[in-house]
């Protein structure tokens, strides 16, 4: 259990790690997209080759962002002393 004058300070560093894990994924979200079109001129198995990294990129670091914030934010937790003995 965290005490009281601690509990600012766990808020304070889980709030900006949920940003840091927000601001890459919202970037390749908006971004990724606008490349797109130049990169459907090719082919690769068959399918456009922008939509296909679109499609599968979006997937992966969706995945990667879940996977690193629950880490660090369990390090976090580790650190403040709230971690959950399973």
């Amino acid at each position: 259990m965290i005490e009281r004058k601690e509990r600012k300070i766990y808020w304070y560093h889980t709030k900006w790690q949920m940003i840091a894990s927000l601001v890459p994924f919202l970037f390749v979200v908006l971004v990724l997209p606008i490349y797109a079109d130049k990169l459907n001129s090719s082919k690769f198995l068959g399918f456009p080759l922008g939509y296909l990294l679109v499609l599968h990129g979006i997937v992966l670091i969706a995945v990667i962002t879940v996977a690193g914030y629950v880490n660090r934010q369990d390090a976090v937790d580790h650190w403040h002393g709230a971690h959950e003995d399973l």
